[in-house]
């Protein structure tokens, strides 16, 4: 059974169903395609580290090779945050209803946009429906599975349809010098390069 994604609007809930716009749909799409000499397709793969085992697409999907060479499934995988120390797994949002939050539109310059959906209303609360038409902008949390980290999503309307652009919020070190440049004046109003023959 599909999944959706439920928002709660003022205390109402709405939900859509959701399909994950790609470039391809937006631009097309052309493909290279390196052939062997045989003018068979060649298949993507990359050594691993030592230079041991060959790796091709899918078959990190599973788990991985710590540096011992144990192999370690995604099930025993767990996040750590910049201290090393464990952090929670956090649950999928959907099918459960999430707050919105409504924000201006520079809040889509704030958030890095790792995924479009495209969303189809099963059940949309009026209010919400107002406030969209009327180019209003909402966010939600969101992740489409579990994991350790919870993306945010922007809500909005246009003429072509309803949307839910994801990402993250993006983190921007703030970088200063430790003390303020000083420039220093060396000219004392003498000539430095003027000769003192007494010195001869």
């Amino acid at each position: 059974m599909a999944r959706s994604i439920i928002v709660s609007h003022q205390g109402k809930p709405s939900t859509f169903g959701y399909s994950r716009v790609s470039r391809k749909q937006l631009y097309g799409a052309r493909k290279r395609m390196p052939l062997d000499a045989k003018g068979e397709p060649c298949q993507r793969a990359e050594l691993s580290d030592d230079g041991s085992m060959l790796i091709i697409s899918g078959m990190t999907g599973q788990g991985y090779f710590d540096e011992g060479g144990r192999w370690v499934t995604n099930e025993e995988l767990v996040g750590l945050d910049a201290s090393g120390k464990a952090v929670p797994e956090l649950p999928s949002t959907l099918d459960a209803p999430q707050a919105l939050q409504e924000v201006e539109p520079e809040a889509l310059f704030d958030s890095t946009a790792s995924a479009v959906y495209a969303l189809d209303a099963e059940s949309l609360d009026a209010a919400l429906r107002k406030d969209l038409d009327a180019g209003k902008l909402f966010r939600f949390d969101f992740n489409a599975r579990a994991g350790y980290q919870m993306d945010s999503a922007v809500l909005l309307a246009n003429e072509h349809g309803t949307f839910a652009i994801v990402g993250s919020k993006l983190q921007v070190p703030w970088s200063e010098l430790e003390k303020p440049e000083v420039d220093i004046d060396d000219d004392d109003g003498s000539d430095d390069d003027d000769l003192d023959f007494e010195m001869f």
